[in-house]
């Protein structure tokens, strides 16, 4: 119940930064996690089976690796714009970020779940769950710019740089969405998101008769 009173009272007051609550960003983390784990679960049923465990285990791995890949540039990037807070604060800013994301990815799993039971297209269910993430992005952003105070000028560079490497980390785990019967659980091939993407329309378009395209998602 203090995860589920915490994330509502983010989605109420998502403005108020509480430096004081020593706790607060682990339990807004710790909801973030569970909205991320939902909607992997949702994703998952594009394929279903085991599909649906292996997406629950890889996008909270994407969203939160990603995430703490680019710490280091929303922490250098805010201070050149002329924020300043403790670690505390920072803290419960990516916590809150986090969070809100995490409560838009969680309010659209039906949404999800919808198109992932309902249709064929590898491609166009892509294309659905990058507009999703770009959705909790922007949720995301406008609490950003209301916590991080002078910092907010560099929000929107920082964000696009989380999303190319967002791209680029679910390249890295692929595949998500759909996995082959013998292919390995994660690709060890080096692949750019560019290439990947082109990869998932040319299959979508042109089915292979056998399980053997390593091409998936």
């Amino acid at each position: 119940m203090n995860v589920f009173s915490t994330m509502n009272a983010l989605l109420k007051k998502q403005h108020a930064i509480d430096d004081g609550d020593a706790g607060r960003p682990i339990t807004l983390l710790a909801g973030a996690v569970a909205c991320y784990i939902a909607y992997g679960l949702g994703a998952g049923f594009f394929q279903g089976g085991w599909t649906l465990a292996m997406a629950l285990l890889k996008v909270p791995l994407i969203i939160l690796g990603s995430l703490a890949l680019c710490l280091p540039s929303l922490y250098v990037f805010t201070a050149l714009a002329g924020g300043d807070y403790s670690a505390r604060a920072f803290a419960n800013i990516v916590a809150g970020f986090c969070g809100i994301a995490g409560l838009i990815l969680v309010a659209l799993v039906p949404v999800s779940w919808l198109f992932s039971v309902s249709t064929m297209s590898l491609a166009f269910v892509v294309w659905l769950h990058v507009f999703v993430w770009l959705t909790a992005l922007f949720f995301g952003r406008q609490f950003l710019v209301n916590a991080t105070g002078p910092g907010r000028k560099a929000i929107g560079i920082w964000l696009v740089i989380l999303f190319v490497v967002s791209l680029q980390m679910t390249t890295y785990v692929r595949p998500v969405l759909w996995r082959d019967s013998g292919e390995p659980l994660f690709a060890k091939e080096k692949k750019s998101f560019f290439t990947h993407f082109g990869d998932v329309v040319s299959w979508s378009l042109e089915p292979p008769a056998t399980p053997n395209s390593t091409t998936r998602r």
